[in-house]
């Protein structure tokens, strides 16, 4: 008995396992080409779903006041209109053919991140997904840590890495000006070597015709 509980439990512990990753899949996912303040990102949002089974037929995205030159990327096979309001701003997508609940598909906007923004700060952009039947609003902020049912897609803000790229400038000139360095003592060098040389085999000429120059007045 005891060992057919074990069983029961770990097959419910594999069984869990496997369903959270498959819930976590279901959100609203969002990538950003940067995250450092006062910077132009590419957003790319992902809807990876339907609604509860029902194909895809819109989504609307709500973009906060800070986040200003708000850009949709053209995409086929949706219409994109947008709306400016005085606290955010609203760009919408229909799909001209519902999108089925089995297939993953990505909208893409250029944006312009707050300059005064700071590292730590959290941007929020709640979405709406309407679909054939029924519609899903992925607006809900995380709240002491635990994730909520239907969370809102959000960013991150962090400072850029400072000193790397000045240190990787000065490393290259650097290397640069001692190769500059090498190469301008070595040509010197080298034109000593030569002339060296060509010295060397006059002399070894010279030498060979005074004693040419001997043997001829030794025979007279």
């Amino acid at each position: 008995m005891r060992t057919r509980t074990c069983l029961l439990a770990g097959a419910a512990g594999i069984a869990l396992t496997i369903a959270v990753p498959t819930a976590a899949s279901a959100h609203i996912e969002l990538e950003a080409t940067s995250v450092a303040p006062g910077e132009v990102s590419v957003l790319t949002f992902t809807v990876g779903h339907g609604c509860d089974g029902s194909p895809t037929t819109g989504l609307a995205i709500e973009f906060p006041a800070s986040v200003q030159a708000v850009r949709p990327t053209a995409k086929p096979g949706w219409t994109i209109e947008t709306s400016e309001g005085e606290e955010s701003t609203t760009v919408t997508y229909t799909a001209d053919e519902p999108l089925p609940d089995e297939l993953r598909d990505t909208v893409d906007l250029s944006v312009y991140l707050p300059p005064d923004a700071t590292s730590g700060d959290v941007l929020t952009f709640p979405v709406q997904q309407t679909c054939v039947d029924g519609e899903t609003s992925w607006d809900q902020v995380a709240e002491n840590g635990q994730e909520p049912e239907s969370p809102a897609p959000t960013l991150t803000i962090e400072e850029p890495a400072t000193g790397s790229t000045a240190e990787s400038e000065t490393g290259a000139q650097s290397g640069s000006a001692s190769g500059s360095s090498e190469a301008t003592t070595d040509t010197p060098a080298r034109v000593l070597g030569v002339s060296g040389l060509a010295v060397g085999v006059l002399g070894v000429v010279t030498a060979g015709l005074a004693m040419r120059r001997t043997r001829t007045i030794d025979h007279r």
